[in-house]
Protein backbone atom coordinates (compact mmCIF):
# COMPACT_ATOMS: atom_id res chain seq x y z
CA UNK A 1 0.00 0.00 0.00
CA UNK A 2 2.83 2.41 0.90
CA UNK A 3 4.58 1.76 -2.43
CA UNK A 4 1.31 2.27 -4.33
CA UNK A 5 0.78 5.66 -2.69
CA UNK A 6 4.27 6.87 -3.58
CA UNK A 7 4.01 5.52 -7.14
CA UNK A 8 0.76 7.39 -7.65
CA UNK A 9 2.32 10.65 -6.49
CA UNK A 10 5.45 10.25 -8.61
CA UNK A 11 3.61 9.23 -11.79
CA UNK A 12 1.14 12.09 -11.43
CA UNK A 13 4.05 14.52 -11.65
CA UNK A 14 4.41 13.69 -15.34
CA UNK A 15 0.93 14.96 -16.16
CA UNK A 16 0.78 18.35 -14.49
CA UNK A 17 2.40 21.78 -14.50
CA UNK A 18 5.66 22.68 -12.76
CA UNK A 19 3.81 24.48 -9.96
CA UNK A 20 1.66 21.45 -9.29
CA UNK A 21 4.76 19.23 -9.47
CA UNK A 22 6.32 21.17 -6.63
CA UNK A 23 3.27 20.49 -4.47
CA UNK A 24 3.29 16.78 -5.26
CA UNK A 25 7.03 16.53 -4.57
CA UNK A 26 6.27 18.04 -1.17
CA UNK A 27 3.71 15.29 -0.57
CA UNK A 28 6.31 12.67 -1.48
CA UNK A 29 8.77 14.29 0.93
CA UNK A 30 6.19 14.32 3.71
CA UNK A 31 5.42 10.67 3.04
CA UNK A 32 9.09 9.75 3.38
CA UNK A 33 9.25 11.69 6.64
CA UNK A 34 6.32 9.65 7.95
CA UNK A 35 8.04 6.42 6.95
CA UNK A 36 11.24 7.38 8.74
CA UNK A 37 9.42 8.51 11.87
CA UNK A 38 11.20 11.87 12.02
CA UNK A 39 9.69 14.62 14.22
CA UNK A 40 7.40 16.98 12.33
CA UNK A 41 9.15 20.28 12.95
CA UNK A 42 10.81 22.78 10.64
CA UNK A 43 12.86 20.15 8.76
CA UNK A 44 13.17 21.05 5.08
CA UNK A 45 13.98 18.65 2.22
CA UNK A 46 14.31 19.52 -1.43
CA UNK A 47 12.56 16.67 -3.14
CA UNK A 48 13.55 14.76 -6.18
CA UNK A 49 15.49 12.72 -8.82
CA UNK A 50 17.67 13.69 -11.70
CA UNK A 51 18.43 14.03 -15.34
CA UNK A 52 21.68 13.79 -17.31
CA UNK A 53 22.09 16.04 -20.39
CA UNK A 54 22.02 13.77 -23.43
CA UNK A 55 21.68 10.62 -21.30
CA UNK A 56 18.33 10.72 -19.53
CA UNK A 57 17.47 7.89 -17.21
CA UNK A 58 14.70 5.83 -18.81
CA UNK A 59 13.64 3.84 -15.76
CA UNK A 60 10.17 4.99 -14.73
CA UNK A 61 11.15 4.56 -11.08
CA UNK A 62 13.40 7.64 -11.16
CA UNK A 63 11.83 10.96 -12.14
CA UNK A 64 13.59 14.31 -11.96
CA UNK A 65 11.91 17.66 -12.30
CA UNK A 66 13.09 21.21 -11.90
CA UNK A 67 14.82 23.70 -14.16
CA UNK A 68 15.36 22.17 -17.60
CA UNK A 69 18.25 24.58 -18.28
CA UNK A 70 20.29 23.19 -15.37
CA UNK A 71 23.08 20.83 -16.47
CA UNK A 72 24.27 17.91 -14.33
CA UNK A 73 26.75 15.07 -14.69
CA UNK A 74 25.52 11.49 -14.41
CA UNK A 75 28.55 10.41 -12.32
CA UNK A 76 30.63 12.39 -9.82
CA UNK A 77 34.07 11.55 -8.42
CA UNK A 78 35.14 12.16 -4.83
CA UNK A 79 38.14 11.22 -2.73
CA UNK A 80 37.14 12.39 0.77
CA UNK A 81 34.40 10.63 2.72
CA UNK A 82 32.96 11.49 6.12
CA UNK A 83 30.97 8.65 7.67
CA UNK A 84 28.35 9.54 10.24
CA UNK A 85 25.43 8.01 12.10
CA UNK A 86 22.36 9.54 13.69
CA UNK A 87 20.92 8.18 16.93
CA UNK A 88 17.60 9.12 18.47
CA UNK A 89 16.27 8.45 21.94
CA UNK A 90 13.58 9.54 24.35
CA UNK A 91 13.53 8.75 28.04
CA UNK A 92 16.03 5.94 27.54
CA UNK A 93 19.76 5.43 27.94
CA UNK A 94 19.86 3.04 24.97
CA UNK A 95 19.91 5.21 21.82
CA UNK A 96 18.87 3.65 18.53
CA UNK A 97 20.89 4.13 15.33
CA UNK A 98 18.38 5.47 12.82
CA UNK A 99 20.42 6.78 9.91
CA UNK A 100 23.80 6.40 8.24
CA UNK A 101 25.20 9.48 6.51
CA UNK A 102 28.08 9.83 4.07
CA UNK A 103 29.38 13.28 3.16
CA UNK A 104 31.68 13.28 0.13
CA UNK A 105 34.06 16.04 -0.94
CA UNK A 106 36.55 16.29 -3.77
CA UNK A 107 40.10 17.49 -3.19
CA UNK A 108 40.36 18.73 -6.79
CA UNK A 109 36.85 19.71 -7.91
CA UNK A 110 34.32 22.13 -6.39
CA UNK A 111 31.62 19.54 -5.73
CA UNK A 112 30.11 17.71 -2.78
CA UNK A 113 27.50 15.05 -2.08
CA UNK A 114 25.44 13.94 0.91
CA UNK A 115 23.86 10.50 1.15
CA UNK A 116 21.55 9.34 3.96
CA UNK A 117 20.12 5.87 4.46
CA UNK A 118 17.43 5.12 7.00
CA UNK A 119 17.98 1.89 8.92
CA UNK A 120 14.31 1.25 9.59
CA UNK A 121 12.97 0.97 6.06
CA UNK A 122 15.74 1.68 3.56
CA UNK A 123 14.55 5.18 2.65
CA UNK A 124 17.31 7.19 0.97
CA UNK A 125 18.11 10.87 0.60
CA UNK A 126 20.80 12.26 -1.67
CA UNK A 127 22.10 15.71 -2.50
CA UNK A 128 24.67 16.96 -5.01
CA UNK A 129 26.16 20.46 -5.25
CA UNK A 130 28.16 21.12 -8.43
CA UNK A 131 29.78 24.55 -8.59
CA UNK A 132 31.20 23.99 -12.07
CA UNK A 133 27.71 23.58 -13.50
CA UNK A 134 26.21 26.03 -10.97
CA UNK A 135 23.67 23.32 -10.15
CA UNK A 136 22.26 21.37 -7.23
CA UNK A 137 20.15 18.23 -7.11
CA UNK A 138 18.05 16.82 -4.27
CA UNK A 139 16.52 13.34 -4.34
CA UNK A 140 14.48 11.00 -2.17
CA UNK A 141 13.78 7.31 -2.74
CA UNK A 142 12.34 4.26 -1.04
CA UNK A 143 11.93 0.68 -2.29
CA UNK A 144 13.78 1.64 -5.49
CA UNK A 145 11.28 4.38 -6.36
CA UNK A 146 12.76 7.89 -6.51
CA UNK A 147 11.83 11.47 -7.21
CA UNK A 148 13.91 14.61 -7.27
CA UNK A 149 14.45 18.17 -8.36
CA UNK A 150 17.38 20.00 -9.92
CA UNK A 151 17.86 23.74 -9.76
CA UNK A 152 20.41 26.48 -10.19
CA UNK A 153 22.90 26.67 -7.34
CA UNK A 154 22.41 29.78 -5.22
CA UNK A 155 24.26 30.05 -1.94
CA UNK A 156 21.25 31.44 -0.09
CA UNK A 157 19.21 28.43 -1.26
CA UNK A 158 21.71 25.64 -0.68
CA UNK A 159 19.73 22.98 1.17
CA UNK A 160 21.57 19.69 1.58
CA UNK A 161 19.51 16.66 2.47
CA UNK A 162 20.89 16.47 5.99
CA UNK A 163 19.17 15.12 9.12
CA UNK A 164 17.89 17.97 11.22
CA UNK A 165 16.14 21.22 10.51
CA UNK A 166 18.43 23.01 8.08
CA UNK A 167 16.52 26.25 8.68
CA UNK A 168 17.86 26.50 12.23
CA UNK A 169 21.38 27.06 10.88
CA UNK A 170 20.69 30.75 10.36
CA UNK A 171 19.73 31.07 14.03
CA UNK A 172 22.98 29.61 15.35
CA UNK A 173 25.72 31.69 16.95
CA UNK A 174 29.35 30.75 17.54
CA UNK A 175 29.92 29.98 21.23
CA UNK A 176 33.70 30.34 21.18
CA UNK A 177 34.15 26.71 22.25
CA UNK A 178 36.18 24.30 20.12
CA UNK A 179 36.88 20.59 20.07
CA UNK A 180 38.66 18.10 17.85
CA UNK A 181 36.57 15.53 15.98
CA UNK A 182 38.44 12.78 14.11
CA UNK A 183 41.50 15.02 13.92
CA UNK A 184 39.57 18.06 12.63
CA UNK A 185 39.37 21.19 14.80
CA UNK A 186 35.75 22.30 15.03
CA UNK A 187 33.90 25.39 16.26
CA UNK A 188 30.70 25.05 18.27
CA UNK A 189 27.55 26.88 17.15
CA UNK A 190 24.39 26.84 19.25
CA UNK A 191 20.86 28.16 19.62
CA UNK A 192 18.40 27.65 22.48
CA UNK A 193 14.70 28.40 23.04
CA UNK A 194 14.02 27.64 19.38
CA UNK A 195 10.54 26.27 20.19
CA UNK A 196 9.36 29.81 20.92
CA UNK A 197 9.61 30.63 17.20
CA UNK A 198 7.25 27.79 16.26
CA UNK A 199 4.85 27.41 19.18
CA UNK A 200 2.08 26.03 16.93
CA UNK A 201 4.00 22.86 15.99
CA UNK A 202 3.05 19.70 17.91
CA UNK A 203 6.75 18.86 18.23
CA UNK A 204 9.27 21.70 18.03
CA UNK A 205 13.03 21.94 18.05
CA UNK A 206 14.02 23.37 21.45
CA UNK A 207 17.78 23.67 21.15
CA UNK A 208 20.54 22.88 18.68
CA UNK A 209 24.27 22.50 19.15
CA UNK A 210 26.49 21.69 16.16
CA UNK A 211 30.22 21.48 15.53
CA UNK A 212 31.58 22.65 12.18
CA UNK A 213 35.16 22.47 10.84
CA UNK A 214 37.00 25.64 11.85
CA UNK A 215 38.50 25.74 8.35
CA UNK A 216 36.50 24.11 5.57
CA UNK A 217 39.64 23.80 3.38
CA UNK A 218 40.83 21.15 5.85
CA UNK A 219 38.27 18.72 4.45
CA UNK A 220 37.12 20.21 1.17
CA UNK A 221 40.27 20.68 -0.92
CA UNK A 222 38.22 21.51 -4.03
CA UNK A 223 36.90 24.56 -2.19
CA UNK A 224 39.75 26.67 -3.61
CA UNK A 225 38.51 25.87 -7.13
CA UNK A 226 35.01 27.24 -6.57
CA UNK A 227 34.47 29.80 -9.37
CA UNK A 228 33.15 33.32 -9.10
CA UNK A 229 30.83 34.76 -8.02
CA UNK A 230 30.51 31.94 -5.48
CA UNK A 231 34.06 32.17 -4.16
CA UNK A 232 33.73 35.84 -3.23
CA UNK A 233 30.27 35.28 -1.74
CA UNK A 234 31.65 32.51 0.47
CA UNK A 235 34.58 34.70 1.51
CA UNK A 236 32.13 37.45 2.50
CA UNK A 237 30.10 35.00 4.60
CA UNK A 238 33.23 33.85 6.40
CA UNK A 239 34.44 37.41 6.96
CA UNK A 240 31.10 38.24 8.57
CA UNK A 241 31.40 35.25 10.93
CA UNK A 242 28.62 33.31 9.23
CA UNK A 243 28.34 29.63 8.43
CA UNK A 244 29.55 28.63 4.97
CA UNK A 245 26.69 26.57 3.45
CA UNK A 246 29.05 23.92 2.04
CA UNK A 247 30.48 23.21 5.50
CA UNK A 248 28.44 20.36 6.99
CA UNK A 249 28.45 19.48 10.71
CA UNK A 250 30.75 16.81 12.05
CA UNK A 251 28.52 16.55 15.12
CA UNK A 252 25.04 17.73 16.10
CA UNK A 253 22.84 17.53 19.18
CA UNK A 254 19.17 18.45 18.74
CA UNK A 255 16.56 18.47 21.50
CA UNK A 256 12.79 18.58 20.98
CA UNK A 257 9.83 19.79 23.00
CA UNK A 258 8.56 16.23 23.55
CA UNK A 259 11.83 15.18 25.21
CA UNK A 260 13.27 13.46 22.14
CA UNK A 261 16.98 13.85 21.39
CA UNK A 262 18.69 13.33 18.05
CA UNK A 263 22.49 13.22 17.86
CA UNK A 264 24.69 12.89 14.80
CA UNK A 265 28.31 11.87 15.23
CA UNK A 266 31.22 11.29 12.86
CA UNK A 267 32.54 7.74 13.01
CA UNK A 268 35.36 8.04 10.45
CA UNK A 269 36.94 10.40 7.92
CA UNK A 270 38.68 8.74 4.97
CA UNK A 271 41.02 10.71 2.70
CA UNK A 272 42.54 9.69 -0.62
CA UNK A 273 40.00 6.98 -1.38
CA UNK A 274 38.61 7.64 -4.90
CA UNK A 275 34.96 6.77 -5.43
CA UNK A 276 32.46 7.31 -8.21
CA UNK A 277 28.85 8.08 -7.31
CA UNK A 278 26.22 7.82 -10.02
CA UNK A 279 23.08 9.89 -9.61
CA UNK A 280 21.03 6.79 -10.45
CA UNK A 281 22.50 4.97 -7.40
CA UNK A 282 19.62 6.42 -5.40
CA UNK A 283 17.31 3.64 -6.70
CA UNK A 284 19.82 0.81 -6.87
CA UNK A 285 20.01 -2.04 -4.40
CA UNK A 286 23.65 -1.50 -3.48
CA UNK A 287 24.71 1.46 -1.37
CA UNK A 288 25.82 4.54 -3.36
CA UNK A 289 29.15 4.76 -1.49
CA UNK A 290 30.03 1.09 -1.88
Amino acid sequence: MKIRVILSLVCACLLISSAAQAQLFKQVKDRFRQLTGMPKDTFQLDEGPYETPGKPITAPSLIIGGDEKVQLDSVYEYDIAIYQETKTWKDTADPEVRQHITICYSSEKPQLAVNIEDNQNGARYQYFADFLHAAQLSMTAIHRIGSGEKEALKLDEVSPVYPGEWDFMEKLAKTGQQKEIEGILCDEFAADSLAMSDSTAPVSLVSAHIWLPATIHTLFGGYIHIPEPYHQQLADIQAAGGIVPVSLPLETLLTYSDGAVRATTTTAIVNGEPRRIAVSDIIRQEKPHS
